[in-house]
């Protein structure tokens, strides 16, 4: 096994790993229907044992939450079946990158502001590559996630997914919308812009000056931290498997000896696809659509004008990164069957 990691606490090492030993997690599925997959086989062969561990399903496909009580975390596994655009495979590299960014945020959170926080991912475990000469490593493994939002507070908090505030409930679709609950008599568009969208972009923004990363806010990956009082304490952000922007890094002299070659970005493509498409139209889109459906006087302009503002503000460079119209993915495919990215000619609404 090769084994990543970024100050876990010690009871996730106690259960995951150990000096001659760790677990390796499987998905089920993955046991079932690729049994002739040359990791699974190896791993089988090699393994001396085999245990169930008991686990509920996030919102996520391959991100799967342990249910023995311990120290709450996550394990994100390798699933290698397609599920929206991409096969959701856990390769070595992807394992390993998530790790380092999270280790680098940790390390240098001072630099983002107090109402920043993430879910750190503290252990990777992958397997060593079996055909080292394939031009692109196969080897998988999972990653385990710290389910307690650095910085930590001692105060009892929850977390709300950024979805569930637009999502309708299955069983009753009549109940209103949490997002309506939560803004109760509060002016909708100063509440919305304030409490979740405005610190979205400083975060997203942040993230880039910084690190050169491109974060990913949909809303999956978006929780807001809920105090006592039902007031936004926090933005939570989750998934580190982000694109990096190599040029940022370069202008502000910020060394890669800890990063390796995943997801590594020339040109300004994907920043479009995770601020105009993730950020903007998967969520904050659906956002002001719940709004204004119960809201008859508001309009979109309501909420995108000051956030183009409060962008442009952050950002005022953002001519030498991002692209002038939105991008997103292609039907077209590379060698390794991921979507390429193609220009759509639409100007953007949640950006200059």
């Amino acid at each position: 096994m090769i084994v990543y990691t970024a100050n876990p606490p010690q009871a996730l090492v106690s259960t995951y790993i150990g000096n001659e030993r760790s677990l390796f997690c499987i998905h089920p599925q993955v046991l079932q229907a690729c049994p002739e997959d040359p990791y699974v086989r190896q791993i089988l062969s090699n393994g001396t044992g085999r245990k169930t561990i008991p686990v509920a399903p996030s919102s996520s496909t391959r991100t799967l939450y342990p249910q023995k009580e311990g120290y709450p975390n996550a394990i994100k596994v390798h699933f290698p079946f397609k599920v929206s655009r991409y096969t959701r495979k856990m390769r070595d590299e992807v394992v390993e990158q998530a790790v380092n960014v999270s280790r680098e945020l940790e390390e240098e959170i001072h630099l983002l502001d107090n109402r920043f926080a993430f879910l750190r991912e503290v252990i990777g475990v992958s397997h060593v590559e079996i055909e080292p000469s394939s031009t692109r490593g196969e080897n998988w493994g999972y990653l385990i996630r710290d389910m307690i939002p650095f910085p930590s507070v001692s105060v009892d908090r929850s977390l709300i997914p950024g979805f569930s505030l637009y999502g309708e409930d299955f069983f009753e679709p009549n109940t209103p919308l949490l997002l309506i609950d939560l803004i109760g008599d509060r002016d909708p568009v100063a509440y919305v812009l304030e409490n979740i969208m405005l610190p979205i972009i400083r975060h997203w923004v942040g993230c880039f000056l910084h690190f050169g990363y491109l974060m990913e806010p949909h809303g999956q990956n978006v929780l807001l931290e809920i105090g006592k009082d039902k007031t936004v304490q926090r933005i939570v952000h989750r998934d580190l498997s982000v694109g990096i922007d190599m040029r940022r890094r370069r202008d502000i002299g910020r060394s890669n000896r800890r990063l390796n070659h995943y997801n590594r970005m020339e040109t300004g493509a994907f920043h479009s696809i995770t601020y105009d498409r993730f950020m903007g139209t998967h969520f904050f889109d659906r956002i002001v659509e719940a709004c204004r459906q119960k809201f008859k006087n508001i309009s979109k302009e309501d909420f995108r004008r000051p956030c183009r503002d409060e962008f442009s503000k952050r950002l005022p460079e953002h001519a030498n990164y991002f692209p002038e119209t939105v991008w997103y993915f292609s039907e077209k495919r590379d060698q390794f069957n991921k979507p390429l990215y193609e220009h759509t000619g639409v100007a953007p609404q949640w950006r200059p």
